[in-house]
């Protein structure tokens, strides 16, 4: 109860500073992202999709291998009995 009296403080004291900011507007151009996402559907009509997910697989399976190696092999290092 009484962090939340705090908090609420606080809170409020931002929150006016906070008022005192003019309003933000964010627009973001997506002409080159539409640019981007067409040439990857052109990449991906072109490409066989089965043999790069694929790739994409075993390449993270790998990844997971190496990482799952080498936390173990990391704390055996680490230990002062050894």
């Amino acid at each position: 109860m009484i962090s939340e009296f705090f908090l609420n403080i606080i809170f409020a004291c931002v929150s006016g500073m906070l008022e005192i900011l003019p309003d933000l507007e964010w627009s973001v151009d997506t002409s080159a992202f539409g640019y981007f996402l067409d040439t990857v559907r052109v990449v991906s009509y072109m490409l066989p999709m089965g043999t790069v997910t694929a790739i994409v697989a075993l390449i993270v399976d790998l990844t997971i291998i190496r990482i799952v190696i080498a936390i173990p092999k990391a704390i055996w290092d680490l230990l002062p009995l050894v």
